[in-house]
């Protein structure tokens, strides 16, 4: 029997809620999940996850044929009706294809959808709720998230180049200004481990000095803020890129803006506005792909490599936390690609039998 023949089946078995009061129908159970469902919702402070988890439990709800007001269905689910849900966003819950055609969603969206439900149900039960959770993990597997390879990082001997991809004089010497801005939020995200959406955020006011340091006041997630060091070669860049666009004293305004032309290469000036996530995530593919590194890597892989690189160099995972603006370590480490420094490979000082004979005998 579906979520929707179910719902329309006797009450008189409905799960005890909430320490224990029986409904008498599915009706005046509404209120108490609604109730229970913002709650839920408002425990994050980003707004960009609650939208997500809202949405989650929604398309949940509507694969199931049941309207996505009638939060109180939830209660009527079982551990099958979520396993189907996961079998289908596995095979057919990606974006359209160019054609239109149903794509698999990736592993890494399934999991997070599986788990949005496994957390709503989780809530519910230590509030009070009586009933089973449906998403438990000894229920429904949801796709395995390893810790590595998530989001690739660059190697270090790549870095420089990238660093200096953008081109910031043509042939006749004469200054091409959105190269000069480019230079300057990479190095921001190289350097200060940024988050797209903080680097979007940045104010000019937000750079200020705190005696020794150049420092931005960073709005993180959940409105967060914290203070990051600006170290010395992103300084340059920035100072670079602010003289050029003379918006030093615009302190309200914008960091990084777009040019007034799409073909003005920032010539003739930049409004007065945030440059576009989209525009830096494509302008980094195509910096990425002139300097030769993998098509795979993105913005995030300069928050990746920032956090494996300091990692490496012995910095604390405390102060690496810290400086990403986590609050859980172990969201930290998964960040950290420890192994992956190739140039120390183990496999570099493998010797078989044979070769070290052949060593011998050159000697």
């Amino acid at each position: 029997m579906n979520a929707q023949a179910r719902a329309l089946t006797t009450t008189q078995h409905l799960p005890p809620v909430f320490g224990g009061a029986n409904p008498q129908s599915l009706a005046k159970l509404r209120p108490i999940i609604e109730s229970a469902f913002d709650a839920w919702l408002k425990k994050t402070k980003s707004a960009k996850t609650r939208t997500a988890y809202k949405n989650d439990v929604e398309q949940f709800l509507s694969f199931h044929g049941l309207e996505t007001t009638h939060i109180e269905q939830m209660t009527r689910m079982v551990p099958d009706d979520v396993s189907s849900w996961r079998d289908h966003l596995m095979d057919a819950g990606g974006r359209p294809d160019k054609a239109g055609n149903p794509t698999p969603a990736t592993d890494a969206t399934v999991a997070r959808k599986i788990t949005a439900i496994r957390s709503f149900f989780s809530y519910l039960q230590v509030a009070g709720y009586k009933g089973g959770n449906p998403a438990h993990k000894n229920f429904v597997d949801a796709p395995s998230m390893p810790n590595v390879g998530l989001t690739p990082e660059i190697p270090p001997s790549q870095m420089i180049a990238l660093l200096d991809a953008p081109v910031t004089k043509d042939h006749d010497g004469k200054e091409i200004p959105i190269g000069v801005r480019d230079r300057a939020w990479i190095a921001l995200l190289a350097y200060m481990a940024l988050r797209v959406e903080e680097l979007h955020s940045i104010n000019v006011g937000n750079i200020k000095r705190d005696g020794e340091h150049t420092v931005i006041h960073i709005k993180g997630k959940g409105n967060t803020t914290r203070k990051g060091v600006v170290p010395p070669r992103a300084a340059k860049a920035l100072n670079a890129w602010i003289d050029l666009a003379a918006i030093r004293e615009d302190r309200s305004g914008p960091l990084f803006r777009p040019g007034k032309s799409p073909r003005g290469m920032g010539r003739d000036g930049f409004k007065r506005e945030r440059l576009n996530i989209r525009l830096i995530q494509k302008r980094m593919k195509q910096y990425c792909k002139e300097v030769d590194i993998d098509q795979s890597v993105t913005v995030h892989s300069l928050r990746v490599t920032a956090a494996t690189v300091a990692d490496r160099a012995g910095v604390s995972l405390k102060h690496i936390q810290e400086w990403l603006g986590h609050k859980d370590p172990r969201t930290t480490e998964r960040y950290i690609r420890s192994g992956q420094d190739l140039d120390e490979s183990p496999a570099y000082a493998v010797r078989f039998v044979a070769e070290l004979k052949k060593k011998e005998v050159s000697q």
